[in-house]
């Protein structure tokens, strides 16, 4: 898949998955080792890749075999704010 953002900017990429996917999953960037991590707020499980490309795949993947709930974010699981699941295709 063709990258959808520029290397290095980190920060932007974290915050577009997040606006994207947030209210399906728990999304984060940790710096050592360079791994991006998405856990879905379902199931809880746990998914990771390399880059953030990578983890978009992922998550695309994963929700498209098995699709989040959108009730799962509530009062005991606060959602990302103004988050929305991107069209698939």
């Amino acid at each position: 898949m063709r990258s959808v953002w520029t290397v290095g900017d980190w920060e932007e990429q974290l915050d577009d998955l997040r606006w994207h996917y947030g209210e399906a999953y728990l999304i984060h960037y940790l710096s050592e080792p360079d791994r991006w991590v998405a856990q879905r707020r379902d199931s809880h499980a746990t998914m990771s890749a390399e880059s953030a490309d990578g983890l978009l795949d992922r998550i695309r993947e994963d929700y498209r075999v098995h699709p989040v709930s959108r009730r799962i974010a509530g009062a005991d699981r606060p959602e990302t704010p103004g988050c929305r699941f991107w069209p698939e295709g």
